[in-house]
């Protein structure tokens, strides 16, 4: 026995679509009630998604009742204003109308806005010239230094420390680029 419990389970991608489209109303729905305290609504009639003029949505009642027939989306009978009706749940809406419910509950801009902030990411390292076949990288010679002076020929606390003993501007490569680098000179 190893020791292993693998948990996988096959979902079908309509299903697992569904559950992350809950998902991100309720994380949406959650930060909007705990930032006024107030409840919102889960289910909309097509009265009302077609007030709110969704993109990807009919402009009209009956269209949207049309596209909710046709596409069979998950429905509550309701009743609102003294009529029956019925209801469509939220994730039961086309993608575009979904992203732009979410972003009108949790006060975005508007996806077409174009104001989409930069990241400030981190510079990267340089990029490491490629090495001839005859010559080691310029990291290999204090790697081995390290490893007989410091590390006792421990290899992964070597690797950690190396980094203190490279000159500037000398690029470290990722540790599977290292180690292919050291079976080819024999060192490893």
């Amino acid at each position: 026995m190893t020791g292993e419990l693998p948990l996988t389970v096959q979902v079908p991608a309509e299903d697992w679509a569904y559950a992350q489209r809950r998902i991100a109303f309720m994380e949406a729905l959650l930060l909007r009630v705990v930032r006024e305290r107030r409840q919102l609504q889960e289910w909309f009639t097509a009265a009302e998604l077609a007030e709110q003029r969704l993109p990807g949505l009919p402009g009209t009642r009956a269209a949207i009742t049309r596209k909710a027939r046709r596409e069979n989306w998950l429905c509550l009978p309701v009743k609102r204003q003294d009529r029956r009706s019925v209801a469509y749940h939220v994730s039961a809406l086309p993608p575009r109308a979904f992203d732009a419910l979410i972003a009108r509950i949790l006060d975005l801009p508007a996806l077409d806005a174009g104001s989409f902030a930069i990241a400030d990411l981190p510079k990267p390292q340089g990029v490491a010239e490629p090495v001839p076949d005859n010559t080691a990288p310029p990291w290999v010679l204090p790697l081995m230094r390290i490893l007989r002076n410091e590390a006792h020929g421990d290899l992964s606390l070597a690797w950690r420390t190396l980094p203190d003993h490279l000159a500037p501007g000398t690029v470290l490569p990722d540790v599977h680029e290292a180690a292919r680098i050291l079976l080819r000179l024999g060192l490893a």
